[in-house]
C-alpha cells in the first residue's frame, strides 16, 4: 500500500527511455534543486506546485503523486520531455565524429533538460555562486518552507518574487542566502512589477533573452545561460562553468581559453542541440569519465553549480 496521501506508484509514458543513471543524473546534477534523494533509485520533489516521486524500473519511470493533485502526471510529463524531442535534437549533435562527446552521451543515455518554470530556475541558480548543489538545495527549501505556498505532504512551492521582494532582512538571513540575498531581493524588487515577465521575454530571441537575464542584480553570463537553458527551454544555450572549462580543456585540448571563447565554441561545435551536449559533458566530467580527467574512484563531494 502507498504511504497516505500518495497514489501508487505506475508507469510514466515517456517516448524515450531513461537510464537509472540518467535518472540519478537529472535530478542531482544541478539543474534543479528541488529533489532529494529518499532511497537508492528513489528521488522526491517539488516541481511548480506539483510534488511527485520517482523511481526507476530499468529503462522506464515509475512515478506517485499526491492523491487529489489531478494535473501532476502532465505536468511531470511536460518536465521530462514525454514526446521524446530533445532525442531527436540529440541525434544532430556531432556524436558521430566527435568521440568524447560520443562517451559522454553513451555514460548517461537518455539524459535530458529538465523544463522548469522559468521563475523556479532564476531563483535557484540567484542562489548558486560559490556554492555546492547540496548547500543551493537547502537555501531554495529554506525559502520554500518560510515564504513559499505549501503544496501537500509538508512540501512548499518557492515563492513568487512579490513575496520574496516584501521579505525581511531577518528571513533572508534563516535562509542562509549571505550575500546572495541582496541579488534575490534586488530581482524579486523588479520581477514583482511585471507579473508578465516569464511570458514576455520567452517571445524574444535568445540573445536579446540572455541580454535582459544578465541585466537583473546577480546574474552574470553563467548564470543568464544556465536560466535561457533550464527555464526557457533555449537548448542552443552552453553555460561555462569549471566542470565544463575542465572538459573542453583536457578532452578538447582548448587549453587557456576564456569563458567566452569556450562558450563560442561550444555553440558553433554543438549546434541547435548545444544545452544537451553540454549537460552529457558536465555529467562525464564530473563522473571521471572524459579523457584527460582523473577517474573518480569514490564520490566525491558534489561540485559548485554552474552559475
Amino acid at each position: 500500500m502507498p504511504p497516505a496521501g500518495w497514489t501508487p506508484w505506475r508507469r510514466l509514458d515517456l517516448a524515450c527511455g531513461l537510464s537509472s543513471g540518467a535518472l540519478a543524473e537529472q535530478m542531482d546534477g544541478g539543474q534543479a534543486f528541488r529533489w532529494s534523494q529518499q532511497s537508492p533509485g528513489e528521488w522526491t520533489g517539488v516541481f511548480g506546485r506539483h510534488v511527485a516521486r520517482v523511481r526507476s524500473a530499468g529503462e522506464k519511470v515509475e512515478w506517485s503523486g499526491l492523491s487529489g493533485d489531478s494535473a501532476a502526471e502532465s505536468a511531470l510529463l511536460i518536465y521530462l520531455d514525454v514526446a521524446g524531442e530533445q532525442a531527436r535534437l540529440a541525434e544532430a549533435l556531432p556524436w558521430r565524429s566527435d568521440a568524447v562527446l560520443r562517451a559522454a552521451m553513451s555514460a548517461h543515455p537518455g539524459l535530458r533538460i529538465l523544463r522548469q518554470d522559468p521563475s523556479d530556475a532564476l531563483l535557484g541558480f540567484l542562489c548558486s555562486s560559490n556554492k555546492r548543489i547540496s548547500q543551493i538545495r537547502v537555501m531554495v527549501a529554506s525559502l520554500a518552507r518560510e515564504l513559499g505556498p505549501p503544496v501537500g505532504a509538508g512540501h512548499h512551492a518557492l515563492p513568487g518574487w512579490g513575496e520574496l521582494a516584501r521579505a525581511d532582512d531577518r528571513t533572508l538571513r534563516a535562509c542562509a542566502l549571505g550575500y546572495r540575498a541582496d541579488y534575490v531581493r534586488g530581482t524579486a524588487r523588479l520581477l514583482a512589477r511585471r507579473p508578465d515577465w516569464a511570458a514576455e521575454w520567452s517571445r524574444l530571441e535568445t540573445p536579446a533573452l540572455l541580454e535582459r537575464l544578465r541585466s537583473l542584480p546577480g546574474v552574470g553570463p553563467k548564470v543568464a545561460a544556465c536560466v535561457a537553458l533550464f527555464g526557457f527551454g533555449r537548448l542552443e544555450c552552453f553555460p561555462v562553468d569549471t566542470w565544463i572549462v575542465q572538459a573542453l580543456s583536457a578532452a578538447y585540448g582548448l587549453k587557456g581559453w576564456n569563458a567566452v571563447r569556450l562558450e563560442e565554441f561550444g555553440r558553433v561545435h554543438f549546434g541547435a542541440a548545444a544545452g544537451l551536449a553540454q549537460q552529457h559533458l558536465f555529467a562525464a566530467a564530473r563522473a571521471g569519465l572524459l579523457p584527460g580527467l582523473p577517474v573518480r574512484k569514490a564520490r566525491a563531494p558534489r561540485p559548485k553549480s554552474r552559475g
